[in-house]
């Protein structure tokens, strides 16, 4: 088994970071209005919340599992999935479920554009650390 170098560490702990960021934030910082509707059912945002939410489990775990593994070739699999697992929630909100709320609404003016930019900055963390870590095992083969 190889030794982890410090470089790969820190790469993986900032997307672990990242990744954990996105799951919880989804709930606590960023999320949809958590108002329903007159007849007591919820809004669409409450669902395309939902959905987001599911999204950042699946890169929580991913990113614990980055952190824990140490073998290169499936560290390299975990950063690959993540990255449309963190393009595809970009599209939730007005794509995939309608958020018909207003543009000063909690789920347009927030949750939307949180979504989007971490989302983004994931992918990019996830494609870099392919990059990073391509490098690193092109000069040991």
């Amino acid at each position: 088994m190889k030794k982890r170098t410090t470089k790969t560490l820190v790469c993986d702990i900032i997307l672990f970071a990242l990744c954990d960021f996105y799951c919880a934030g989804s709930k606590l910082l960023f999320h949809g209005c958590r108002s329903r509707m007159m007849n007591g059912s919820w809004m669409n945002c409450h669902w395309a919340e939902q959905a987001v939410f599911a999204f950042g489990i699946v890169l929580a775990v991913l990113g614990l599992a980055l952190l824990v593994l140490n073998d290169p070739g499936i560290k390299r699999g975990i950063a690959l999935s993540m990255i449309p697992a963190a393009v595809v929630p970009a599209f939730i909100p007005n794509v995939l479920i309608e958020i018909g709320c207003g543009k000063n609404m909690r789920c347009q003016a927030v949750m939307r554009p949180a979504v989007i930019v971490l989302g983004a900055v994931i992918a990019a963390a996830a494609a870099a650390y392919l990059m990073i870590n391509r490098k690193r095992t092109d000069k040991e083969q």
